[in-house]
Protein backbone atom coordinates (compact mmCIF):
# COMPACT_ATOMS: atom_id res chain seq x y z
CA UNK A 1 0.00 0.00 0.00
CA UNK A 2 3.01 2.28 1.13
CA UNK A 3 4.54 1.29 -2.38
CA UNK A 4 1.66 2.25 -4.17
CA UNK A 5 1.06 5.68 -2.32
CA UNK A 6 4.08 6.73 -3.04
CA UNK A 7 3.90 5.67 -6.47
CA UNK A 8 0.91 8.00 -6.68
CA UNK A 9 2.52 10.94 -5.05
CA UNK A 10 5.23 10.37 -7.34
CA UNK A 11 3.08 10.71 -10.54
CA UNK A 12 1.35 13.72 -8.88
CA UNK A 13 4.89 15.54 -8.59
CA UNK A 14 5.83 14.74 -12.12
CA UNK A 15 2.34 16.20 -13.15
CA UNK A 16 2.69 19.24 -11.28
CA UNK A 17 5.53 20.01 -12.15
CA UNK A 18 5.11 19.38 -15.87
CA UNK A 19 2.45 22.26 -15.41
CA UNK A 20 4.73 24.53 -13.67
CA UNK A 21 7.04 24.07 -16.57
CA UNK A 22 4.64 24.85 -19.33
CA UNK A 23 2.97 28.02 -17.60
CA UNK A 24 7.16 29.79 -17.14
CA UNK A 25 6.99 28.65 -20.86
CA UNK A 26 3.91 30.34 -22.28
CA UNK A 27 4.43 33.36 -19.42
CA UNK A 28 7.73 33.79 -21.41
CA UNK A 29 6.24 33.76 -24.67
CA UNK A 30 3.95 35.98 -23.92
CA UNK A 31 7.01 38.91 -22.99
CA UNK A 32 9.59 37.63 -25.46
CA UNK A 33 7.03 36.13 -28.29
CA UNK A 34 8.49 33.10 -29.34
CA UNK A 35 6.92 33.66 -33.02
CA UNK A 36 4.59 30.51 -34.23
CA UNK A 37 2.94 32.86 -37.06
CA UNK A 38 0.24 34.51 -35.15
CA UNK A 39 2.25 37.54 -34.78
CA UNK A 40 0.03 39.94 -37.14
CA UNK A 41 -2.59 37.08 -37.02
CA UNK A 42 -5.27 39.48 -38.55
CA UNK A 43 -6.19 39.02 -42.24
CA UNK A 44 -6.65 41.93 -44.53
CA UNK A 45 -9.71 40.28 -46.40
CA UNK A 46 -11.95 39.74 -42.71
CA UNK A 47 -10.56 43.86 -42.07
CA UNK A 48 -11.52 44.79 -45.22
CA UNK A 49 -15.12 43.59 -44.64
CA UNK A 50 -15.53 44.88 -41.05
CA UNK A 51 -13.59 48.19 -42.04
CA UNK A 52 -17.15 49.23 -43.62
CA UNK A 53 -19.60 47.67 -41.07
CA UNK A 54 -17.73 50.05 -38.33
CA UNK A 55 -17.51 53.95 -37.57
CA UNK A 56 -14.52 55.12 -38.08
CA UNK A 57 -13.69 56.09 -34.34
CA UNK A 58 -13.71 52.33 -33.90
CA UNK A 59 -11.38 51.08 -36.61
CA UNK A 60 -7.95 50.06 -34.71
CA UNK A 61 -4.62 51.58 -36.15
CA UNK A 62 -3.34 47.95 -36.94
CA UNK A 63 -6.48 47.83 -39.21
CA UNK A 64 -5.82 51.28 -41.11
CA UNK A 65 -2.09 50.22 -41.32
CA UNK A 66 -2.83 46.55 -43.04
CA UNK A 67 -5.27 47.85 -45.90
CA UNK A 68 -3.27 51.07 -46.55
CA UNK A 69 -0.19 49.16 -48.92
CA UNK A 70 2.94 50.62 -47.81
CA UNK A 71 2.56 49.96 -44.08
CA UNK A 72 1.01 46.56 -44.66
CA UNK A 73 3.68 45.80 -46.77
CA UNK A 74 6.35 47.21 -43.63
CA UNK A 75 4.19 45.00 -41.17
CA UNK A 76 4.23 42.27 -43.30
CA UNK A 77 8.23 42.35 -44.30
CA UNK A 78 8.74 42.63 -40.54
CA UNK A 79 6.84 39.53 -39.75
CA UNK A 80 8.52 37.53 -42.88
CA UNK A 81 11.73 38.53 -41.31
CA UNK A 82 11.56 37.93 -38.14
CA UNK A 83 9.80 34.02 -38.76
CA UNK A 84 12.81 33.36 -40.99
CA UNK A 85 15.47 33.88 -38.25
CA UNK A 86 16.61 31.54 -35.79
CA UNK A 87 17.36 33.83 -32.63
CA UNK A 88 13.96 35.92 -33.05
CA UNK A 89 16.34 39.37 -32.71
CA UNK A 90 16.28 39.60 -29.34
CA UNK A 91 19.75 40.56 -29.45
CA UNK A 92 21.90 42.24 -26.20
CA UNK A 93 18.97 44.80 -24.43
CA UNK A 94 18.02 43.94 -21.48
CA UNK A 95 14.34 44.35 -20.33
CA UNK A 96 16.00 47.74 -17.86
CA UNK A 97 17.04 48.79 -21.63
CA UNK A 98 13.93 47.91 -23.35
CA UNK A 99 11.34 49.95 -20.46
CA UNK A 100 13.13 52.84 -21.03
CA UNK A 101 12.14 53.04 -24.63
CA UNK A 102 8.72 52.87 -23.94
CA UNK A 103 6.30 55.48 -23.11
CA UNK A 104 2.87 54.84 -22.73
CA UNK A 105 -0.20 57.83 -22.62
CA UNK A 106 -2.74 55.54 -20.89
CA UNK A 107 -5.63 58.06 -21.24
CA UNK A 108 -4.99 57.83 -25.22
CA UNK A 109 -4.44 54.16 -25.52
CA UNK A 110 -0.43 54.90 -26.99
CA UNK A 111 2.73 52.58 -26.54
CA UNK A 112 5.67 54.52 -28.35
CA UNK A 113 8.92 53.06 -28.24
CA UNK A 114 11.39 55.48 -28.82
CA UNK A 115 14.12 55.03 -30.73
CA UNK A 116 17.01 57.65 -30.40
CA UNK A 117 17.60 59.27 -33.52
CA UNK A 118 14.53 59.30 -35.30
CA UNK A 119 12.72 61.83 -34.80
CA UNK A 120 12.16 61.37 -30.69
CA UNK A 121 11.71 64.90 -29.99
CA UNK A 122 8.65 65.71 -32.49
CA UNK A 123 6.96 62.44 -31.51
CA UNK A 124 6.63 63.14 -27.82
CA UNK A 125 5.72 66.52 -28.40
CA UNK A 126 3.27 65.52 -30.67
CA UNK A 127 1.59 62.85 -28.05
CA UNK A 128 2.14 65.68 -25.66
CA UNK A 129 -0.10 68.08 -27.46
CA UNK A 130 -2.30 65.11 -28.20
CA UNK A 131 -2.62 64.67 -24.32
CA UNK A 132 -3.25 68.93 -23.70
CA UNK A 133 -5.56 69.12 -26.34
CA UNK A 134 -7.98 66.22 -25.24
CA UNK A 135 -7.49 67.91 -21.60
CA UNK A 136 -7.18 71.38 -22.25
CA UNK A 137 -4.53 71.31 -19.49
CA UNK A 138 -0.54 71.41 -19.43
CA UNK A 139 -0.14 67.81 -17.65
CA UNK A 140 1.85 65.18 -19.30
CA UNK A 141 0.32 62.07 -19.34
CA UNK A 142 3.07 59.89 -20.93
CA UNK A 143 4.90 57.82 -18.78
CA UNK A 144 7.92 55.88 -17.74
CA UNK A 145 7.91 53.91 -15.04
CA UNK A 146 6.32 50.64 -15.65
CA UNK A 147 6.70 46.51 -14.38
CA UNK A 148 7.45 44.53 -16.67
CA UNK A 149 3.90 42.54 -15.80
CA UNK A 150 1.98 46.06 -16.20
CA UNK A 151 3.52 46.60 -19.87
CA UNK A 152 2.83 42.78 -20.88
CA UNK A 153 -1.03 43.94 -20.18
CA UNK A 154 -0.71 47.18 -21.84
CA UNK A 155 0.54 45.62 -24.53
CA UNK A 156 -2.62 44.14 -25.66
CA UNK A 157 -4.69 46.89 -25.05
CA UNK A 158 -2.49 49.82 -26.30
CA UNK A 159 -1.38 51.07 -30.21
CA UNK A 160 1.66 50.04 -30.33
CA UNK A 161 3.74 52.55 -32.64
CA UNK A 162 7.59 52.43 -33.37
CA UNK A 163 9.54 54.95 -36.10
CA UNK A 164 12.96 53.63 -37.48
CA UNK A 165 15.50 55.37 -39.98
CA UNK A 166 17.87 53.97 -42.63
CA UNK A 167 20.37 52.73 -40.63
CA UNK A 168 23.46 53.77 -42.17
CA UNK A 169 21.96 57.56 -41.89
CA UNK A 170 21.78 57.05 -37.90
CA UNK A 171 25.22 55.99 -37.78
CA UNK A 172 25.97 59.40 -38.93
CA UNK A 173 23.61 61.18 -37.09
CA UNK A 174 24.30 59.89 -33.88
CA UNK A 175 28.10 61.03 -34.64
CA UNK A 176 27.25 64.52 -36.14
CA UNK A 177 25.08 65.23 -32.61
CA UNK A 178 26.70 63.86 -29.75
CA UNK A 179 30.59 64.01 -31.09
CA UNK A 180 31.00 66.41 -33.62
CA UNK A 181 28.87 69.48 -32.43
CA UNK A 182 29.81 70.60 -29.33
CA UNK A 183 28.31 68.53 -26.72
CA UNK A 184 31.02 68.18 -23.40
CA UNK A 185 28.67 65.80 -21.98
CA UNK A 186 29.07 63.27 -24.37
CA UNK A 187 32.59 64.03 -25.37
CA UNK A 188 33.26 63.10 -21.91
CA UNK A 189 31.16 60.19 -21.77
CA UNK A 190 32.13 58.41 -24.99
CA UNK A 191 34.44 60.56 -26.69
CA UNK A 192 37.28 59.23 -24.57
CA UNK A 193 36.82 55.78 -24.72
CA UNK A 194 36.48 56.38 -28.17
CA UNK A 195 39.71 57.56 -28.97
CA UNK A 196 40.98 55.17 -25.91
CA UNK A 197 39.56 52.21 -28.06
CA UNK A 198 40.84 53.67 -31.13
CA UNK A 199 43.51 56.33 -32.03
CA UNK A 200 47.12 55.24 -31.26
CA UNK A 201 49.34 57.83 -30.01
CA UNK A 202 46.80 60.45 -28.78
CA UNK A 203 47.91 62.81 -27.13
CA UNK A 204 46.51 63.66 -23.38
CA UNK A 205 44.78 66.49 -24.22
CA UNK A 206 42.08 64.59 -26.57
CA UNK A 207 42.78 61.54 -24.15
CA UNK A 208 41.28 64.06 -21.29
CA UNK A 209 38.70 65.98 -23.55
CA UNK A 210 37.26 63.58 -25.92
CA UNK A 211 36.52 66.45 -28.42
CA UNK A 212 38.22 65.31 -31.50
CA UNK A 213 37.13 62.27 -32.22
CA UNK A 214 36.98 61.41 -36.36
CA UNK A 215 33.89 59.59 -38.25
CA UNK A 216 36.52 57.01 -39.10
CA UNK A 217 37.70 56.98 -35.44
CA UNK A 218 33.56 56.95 -34.57
CA UNK A 219 32.90 53.92 -36.73
CA UNK A 220 35.32 51.76 -35.60
CA UNK A 221 34.73 52.06 -31.77
CA UNK A 222 31.26 50.60 -33.11
CA UNK A 223 32.73 47.50 -34.57
CA UNK A 224 35.24 47.27 -31.89
CA UNK A 225 32.66 47.34 -29.01
CA UNK A 226 30.07 45.14 -30.61
CA UNK A 227 33.01 42.40 -31.45
CA UNK A 228 34.45 42.82 -27.66
CA UNK A 229 30.82 42.32 -26.77
CA UNK A 230 30.03 45.77 -25.23
CA UNK A 231 26.57 47.49 -24.76
CA UNK A 232 26.73 50.54 -26.86
CA UNK A 233 25.46 53.32 -25.82
CA UNK A 234 21.47 53.52 -26.90
CA UNK A 235 22.21 56.74 -29.38
CA UNK A 236 24.29 54.05 -31.58
CA UNK A 237 23.13 51.05 -30.76
CA UNK A 238 20.87 49.16 -33.09
CA UNK A 239 17.51 50.17 -34.15
CA UNK A 240 16.33 46.44 -32.86
CA UNK A 241 17.49 45.89 -29.75
CA UNK A 242 15.56 48.86 -28.64
CA UNK A 243 11.82 47.90 -29.48
CA UNK A 244 12.11 43.84 -29.47
CA UNK A 245 10.13 43.93 -32.80
CA UNK A 246 10.16 40.32 -33.25
CA UNK A 247 8.68 39.71 -29.60
CA UNK A 248 6.00 43.10 -30.02
CA UNK A 249 3.21 42.63 -32.42
CA UNK A 250 3.39 46.57 -33.25
CA UNK A 251 0.30 48.27 -35.07
CA UNK A 252 1.97 51.02 -36.85
CA UNK A 253 5.96 51.41 -38.08
CA UNK A 254 6.44 54.98 -39.32
CA UNK A 255 9.74 55.80 -41.00
CA UNK A 256 11.87 58.79 -40.84
CA UNK A 257 12.76 58.98 -44.66
CA UNK A 258 8.81 59.33 -45.23
CA UNK A 259 7.96 61.62 -41.98
CA UNK A 260 5.66 64.22 -42.34
CA UNK A 261 3.45 61.61 -44.43
CA UNK A 262 3.71 58.72 -41.79
CA UNK A 263 2.60 61.59 -38.91
CA UNK A 264 0.27 62.71 -40.86
CA UNK A 265 -1.57 59.07 -41.35
CA UNK A 266 -0.98 59.08 -37.50
CA UNK A 267 -2.45 62.54 -37.25
CA UNK A 268 -5.42 61.62 -39.03
CA UNK A 269 -5.91 58.24 -36.92
CA UNK A 270 -5.11 60.02 -34.05
CA UNK A 271 -7.86 62.97 -34.25
CA UNK A 272 -10.87 61.15 -35.59
CA UNK A 273 -10.37 58.44 -32.52
CA UNK A 274 -10.45 61.01 -29.92
CA UNK A 275 -12.28 64.31 -31.09
CA UNK A 276 -8.93 66.27 -31.71
CA UNK A 277 -7.54 68.70 -34.35
CA UNK A 278 -3.91 68.35 -34.28
CA UNK A 279 -2.49 68.88 -37.55
CA UNK A 280 1.51 68.88 -38.71
CA UNK A 281 1.44 73.23 -39.04
CA UNK A 282 1.34 72.66 -35.43
CA UNK A 283 4.56 71.73 -35.01
CA UNK A 284 6.20 73.49 -38.49
CA UNK A 285 5.47 76.70 -37.47
CA UNK A 286 7.33 76.03 -34.32
CA UNK A 287 10.60 74.54 -35.67
CA UNK A 288 12.87 77.19 -37.03
CA UNK A 289 12.59 79.85 -33.91
CA UNK A 290 12.52 76.55 -31.88
CA UNK A 291 15.84 75.13 -33.18
CA UNK A 292 17.86 78.94 -33.40
CA UNK A 293 16.60 78.86 -29.52
CA UNK A 294 18.14 75.26 -28.81
CA UNK A 295 21.39 75.65 -30.55
CA UNK A 296 22.42 79.35 -29.10
CA UNK A 297 21.45 78.50 -25.82
CA UNK A 298 23.01 75.05 -25.30
CA UNK A 299 26.18 76.53 -26.72
CA UNK A 300 26.70 78.92 -24.35
CA UNK A 301 25.22 76.98 -21.61
CA UNK A 302 28.13 74.68 -22.18
CA UNK A 303 30.33 77.47 -23.04
CA UNK A 304 32.86 77.40 -20.10
CA UNK A 305 32.93 73.74 -20.24
CA UNK A 306 34.03 73.63 -24.12
CA UNK A 307 36.71 75.94 -23.50
CA UNK A 308 38.50 73.72 -21.44
CA UNK A 309 38.70 71.63 -24.62
CA UNK A 310 38.17 74.08 -27.85
CA UNK A 311 38.04 77.75 -28.58
CA UNK A 312 34.48 79.16 -28.53
CA UNK A 313 34.48 80.11 -31.77
CA UNK A 314 35.33 76.60 -33.01
CA UNK A 315 32.54 75.27 -31.00
CA UNK A 316 30.55 77.80 -32.51
CA UNK A 317 31.79 77.48 -35.81
CA UNK A 318 30.81 73.54 -35.51
CA UNK A 319 27.43 74.26 -33.80
CA UNK A 320 26.85 76.49 -37.60
CA UNK A 321 27.92 73.12 -39.57
CA UNK A 322 26.36 70.62 -37.61
CA UNK A 323 22.87 72.86 -38.95
CA UNK A 324 24.32 72.56 -42.19
CA UNK A 325 24.66 68.86 -42.13
CA UNK A 326 21.42 68.65 -41.56
CA UNK A 327 20.21 70.46 -44.08
CA UNK A 328 18.78 73.51 -42.25
CA UNK A 329 21.35 76.07 -43.32
CA UNK A 330 23.09 76.60 -46.94
CA UNK A 331 26.73 75.20 -47.35
CA UNK A 332 27.57 78.29 -49.04
CA UNK A 333 26.45 80.19 -46.16
CA UNK A 334 29.13 81.76 -44.23
CA UNK A 335 28.86 82.28 -40.50
CA UNK A 336 28.42 85.88 -40.07
CA UNK A 337 31.21 86.69 -37.49
CA UNK A 338 34.78 86.35 -37.19
CA UNK A 339 36.74 84.44 -34.46
CA UNK A 340 37.32 87.96 -32.21
CA UNK A 341 33.98 89.23 -32.17
CA UNK A 342 32.58 85.56 -31.37
CA UNK A 343 34.97 85.28 -29.19
CA UNK A 344 35.08 88.31 -26.98
CA UNK A 345 31.45 90.19 -28.09
CA UNK A 346 28.81 87.86 -29.42
CA UNK A 347 25.76 87.56 -26.96
CA UNK A 348 23.17 84.57 -27.18
CA UNK A 349 20.95 86.90 -28.71
CA UNK A 350 23.09 87.52 -31.65
CA UNK A 351 24.32 83.68 -32.19
CA UNK A 352 19.89 83.29 -32.34
CA UNK A 353 19.21 85.98 -34.75
CA UNK A 354 21.74 84.52 -37.43
CA UNK A 355 20.37 80.61 -36.79
CA UNK A 356 17.05 81.99 -37.70
CA UNK A 357 17.79 84.29 -40.32
CA UNK A 358 20.20 81.77 -41.89
CA UNK A 359 17.89 79.34 -41.73
CA UNK A 360 14.61 81.13 -42.73
CA UNK A 361 17.18 82.77 -45.78
CA UNK A 362 17.29 79.62 -47.54
CA UNK A 363 15.10 80.28 -51.50
CA UNK A 364 15.75 76.56 -52.40
CA UNK A 365 15.15 73.82 -49.50
CA UNK A 366 15.53 70.68 -51.97
CA UNK A 367 19.22 71.55 -52.94
CA UNK A 368 19.94 72.52 -49.08
CA UNK A 369 18.27 69.18 -47.71
CA UNK A 370 20.63 67.74 -50.24
CA UNK A 371 23.44 68.31 -48.46
CA UNK A 372 22.66 65.36 -46.01
CA UNK A 373 23.33 63.10 -48.71
CA UNK A 374 26.68 64.43 -49.64
CA UNK A 375 27.76 65.00 -45.95
CA UNK A 376 26.47 61.51 -45.43
CA UNK A 377 28.24 60.51 -48.90
CA UNK A 378 31.62 62.59 -47.73
CA UNK A 379 31.67 60.71 -44.38
CA UNK A 380 31.68 57.53 -45.41
CA UNK A 381 34.25 58.01 -47.97
CA UNK A 382 36.49 58.30 -45.24
CA UNK A 383 36.11 55.57 -43.37
CA UNK A 384 38.09 52.18 -44.76
CA UNK A 385 37.14 49.75 -46.86
CA UNK A 386 37.65 47.09 -44.43
CA UNK A 387 35.82 49.08 -41.66
CA UNK A 388 32.71 49.32 -43.95
CA UNK A 389 32.02 46.02 -44.51
CA UNK A 390 32.74 45.30 -41.37
CA UNK A 391 29.71 47.58 -39.99
CA UNK A 392 27.57 46.56 -42.65
CA UNK A 393 27.48 43.15 -40.48
CA UNK A 394 26.61 45.34 -37.56
CA UNK A 395 23.86 47.30 -39.33
CA UNK A 396 22.71 44.03 -41.66
CA UNK A 397 20.05 43.06 -38.81
CA UNK A 398 18.09 46.56 -38.77
CA UNK A 399 18.17 46.47 -42.69
CA UNK A 400 16.84 43.33 -43.16
CA UNK A 401 13.99 43.77 -40.26
CA UNK A 402 13.13 47.09 -41.91
CA UNK A 403 13.54 46.84 -45.19
CA UNK A 404 16.66 48.88 -46.07
CA UNK A 405 19.90 48.22 -48.45
CA UNK A 406 22.70 47.12 -46.60
CA UNK A 407 24.87 47.95 -49.31
CA UNK A 408 23.83 51.54 -50.64
CA UNK A 409 25.66 52.48 -53.90
CA UNK A 410 26.12 55.80 -52.92
CA UNK A 411 27.96 54.72 -50.06
CA UNK A 412 29.91 51.66 -51.45
CA UNK A 413 30.79 53.00 -54.29
CA UNK A 414 33.99 54.26 -53.69
CA UNK A 415 35.72 56.75 -55.11
CA UNK A 416 39.33 58.46 -54.37
CA UNK A 417 38.49 61.89 -51.54
CA UNK A 418 41.36 64.13 -51.22
CA UNK A 419 41.13 65.38 -47.42
CA UNK A 420 42.06 68.66 -48.44
CA UNK A 421 38.51 68.82 -50.68
CA UNK A 422 36.08 68.12 -47.73
CA UNK A 423 33.01 70.71 -47.31
CA UNK A 424 31.02 68.90 -44.40
CA UNK A 425 33.96 67.28 -42.17
CA UNK A 426 37.42 69.78 -42.42
CA UNK A 427 37.27 71.67 -39.25
CA UNK A 428 39.43 69.47 -37.00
Amino acid sequence: MDRKFALCFTWICLFVLLILVLITNFTDNIFYGELDGQLFSEQTEVLDEQLFSEPETKISLKRRSLITEKYKERLNHLQQTCLNSTDGFKGKSTDSDFKFNILIDKQHNLFYCQIQKVGTKFIKDLLRKLSQNHTKDKKDNLKKEWKLSDLNLMMENTDKIMFVREPYSRVLSGYVDKLFAPNNVYWDMSGRSVLKKTRDGANNHSLSCGHDVSFPEFVKYIIKSEKQGQNLDRHYAPLYEHCRPCQISYDFIGKLEFFKEDILFLLDYLNIKHGTNITFSDFESETTESRAIFQSQRLFNMREKLERCVSFYNATMRTWREMQIRGLISIHKQFPFDAEYTESHMTKEDLFVAVKNAISSVQNKSEVKAQRDAALIEAFRLVPTADLYALRRFLKPDCALFNYDSMPMKIFDRPYTDKKSLQYFNLF
